[in-house]
């Protein structure tokens, strides 16, 4: 292997199997095609498992990501917990959000479900996105903690988990956790509606419909429970509208789920 292509190899990110795959599908009008794919992916873990055994914590990381999703080696969910539980041993918060959730369901190892809650509450102390959002999930459920669960959901929110903004915005409009605030709802709820979640796209119609934290607003609800496929809310409320403001609503339904495609494509 040339000492550019290692260097190349060394310097990208846990993406790169993404990264090839992306460009092996580019390439392929040129020629080439899933072999040399593969063969990248090899070079790659060689690398990264080379750097795993000298101590480097990132590398420990992605040689466990790759036994677990079969990037450059074969799955093996026992070795990606070995190497995901020394990484974690630095704290790495991925890390630790693997292992809580293979202890949780019990892949590559028996369950464990204290062992699976110690490393989600670890991945989220370290600002974790995803485990902020299952423990706050957790704490805010029935019978929980829905003021301790509210924090662990808005540093999830913040950090744009689009579950965690609804849950959020659910949280402010039934007043749980918090005061009662409709307003702060629809803020919440347009977020995560923005980057396609369906329920917080019912949510934002119902509060149009409703007039709850925004302008009543009969075309903008059905925009958006159109976005949501919501054929039942969608047949009610047309009952309720006339033929122009029908057409308006279908019009802007158009032309904001093409905006809404095109920013989940730039992500």
């Amino acid at each position: 292997m040339s000492r550019y292509l290692r260097a190349l190899c060394v310097s990208l990110p846990l993406t790169l199997p993404l990264l090839f795959g992306g460009a092996a599908h580019a390439q392929s009008s040129v020629g080439h095609d899933a072999e040399r794919q593969q063969e990248l992916l090899g070079i790659w873990y060689e690398i990264r498992e080379d750097n795993a055994r000298r101590g480097n914590v990132g590398a420990k990381f992605d040689v466990g990501l790759a036994h677990y999703s079969g990037r450059g080696t074969a799955v093996d969910h026992a070795r990606a917990l070995h190497w995901f539980a020394r990484a974690a041993k630095a704290d790495h918060a991925g890390a630790h959000y693997y292992l809580g959730y293979l202890f949780a369901t019990g892949t590559g190892t028996s369950a464990d479900p204290e062992r699976s809650r110690e490393h989600y509450i670890r991945a989220a102390e370290l600002g974790h996105a995803d485990a902020q959002y299952w423990l706050g999930s957790q704490l805010a459920g029935d019978g929980g903690d829905p003021t301790a669960g509210l924090e662990w959901l808005l540093r999830a929110a913040e950090q744009g988990v689009p579950a965690a903004q609804y849950y959020t915005g659910l949280l402010h409009e039934r007043g749980e956790g918090t005061s009662r605030d409709a307003a702060a709802a629809a803020r919440w709820y347009a977020a995560a509606a923005e980057q396609g979640y369906r329920h917080a796209q019912i949510g934002m119609g119902r509060l149009h419909q409703n007039g709850r934290g925004v302008k009543r607003d009969l075309v903008q609800a059905h925009v958006w429970y159109s976005l949501a496929e919501d054929a039942e809310r969608l047949a009610r409320l047309e009952a309720r509208m006339n033929n122009r403001d029908l057409v308006t609503a279908r019009s802007q339904f158009k032309e904001r789920n093409a905006e809404i495609r095109a920013a989940a494509a730039s992500r």
